[in-house]
């Protein structure tokens, strides 16, 4: 099974305790409680693919992200709550979303955020890598902080399949598990489009659809060192031209896109404990990088660490 459970944190009073558990567990943020009230918090960490689904369960709180943690900061990713019971409040880009039982919205790591919780909740947060997403919806900042209602049309579907999703994530196996998290991804993304202010930015099944296999098999193939726009444009039956242009549309070119996998690829795997058995230089030729000092560079360039220091200091 790809869906391995990362723990089960439970908290009772200490709420610095609460704390440091969200920050290791999902992101580096200041929470808030009131020392006076009783607190009590548990929360559940799973994997669905490369994307980390946190449950949690909790007494009144909130939760902050200011500018002097992004800085200090090299997460790239958005976060999507959903809430189960109880309601929240968040603040993001100028916006504020109210959400109650059933509605979602989405939040940038990048950006600074405030999430009230002042009744007890249950909630589901999503840690979604930025590149994924970004090439669904475009421009995530325009979707931040806008509620997404769960009672109805799209949104009511969006929200049955992440709850059903999560509910099931342990028997899911892995031969459908990146199927399962893109098909819910996508829901989202449809379900953001129809409520996003503007003008609505939408990409056509077919092109989604491509789009979709060209990402999957850049993901298969990234310690392939022939892996390249026109090695994804041949084994998908299209031009390189086209291919190119799809990317393009979204925002980001799929170079971009294979060398910030790769990159990823190989921070996660430095920041194992199974890979002190290993040499950075192996790890990064597994990734796909030809040379250790290109790899070394680009490494710190993304991260701000050398590959080095990062995993001396896990």
């Amino acid at each position: 099974m790809q869906c391995t459970e990362v723990g089960r944190i439970n908290v009772t009073r200490d709420h610095r305790q609460w704390r440091d558990a969200v920050c290791e567990a999902l992101i580096d943020l200041d929470v808030c409680i009131d020392k006076d009230t009783p607190f009590q918090g548990a929360m559940r960490l799973r994997n669905l693919h490369d994307t980390l689904v946190m449950d949690v369960q909790a007494t009144a709180h909130s939760v902050t992200r200011d500018k002097s943690r992004i800085g200090r900061s090299h997460d790239d990713y958005v976060l999507l709550s959903r809430i189960s019971s109880g309601s929240a409040m968040l603040s993001q880009n100028g916006r504020d979303a109210i959400l109650g039982s059933g509605d979602f919205a989405i939040y940038d790591t990048a950006a600074t955020y405030h999430i009230g919780l002042r009744q007890p909740f249950e909630m589901t947060v999503m840690r979604i890598e930025r590149d994924r997403f970004s090439h669904l919806v475009g421009n995530v900042g325009d979707l931040t902080a806008i509620p997404v209602r769960g009672d109805s049309g799209t949104g009511r579907v969006a929200s049955l399949l992440i709850g059903e999703v999560c509910r099931e994530l342990d028997a899911i196996g892995d031969a459908t598990m990146r199927q399962m998290r893109d098909t819910m991804l996508g829901m989202v993304a449809a379900a953001l489009s129809e409520i996003r202010e503007g003008p609505v930015r939408t990409t056509s099944q077919p092109r989604y659809l491509l789009i979709q296999r060209a990402m999957r098999l850049v993901e298969d193939e990234l310690g392939n060192e022939s892996l390249s726009c026109e090695f994804v444009a041949q084994r998908l039956g299209i031009s390189g031209r086209y291919l190119r242009k799809l990317f393009a549309d979204q925002g980001r070119p799929l170079s971009d896109f294979i060398w910030e996998r790769r990159l990823v690829a190989a921070h996660n795997q430095l920041a194992t404990q199974r890979s002190v058995q290993r040499s950075i230089t192996s790890i990064a030729f597994d990734c796909g990088f030809k040379d250790s000092a290109h790899f070394s560079r680009a490494f710190r360039a993304r991260f701000g660490i050398s590959p080095r220091d990062f995993r001396g200091n896990r």
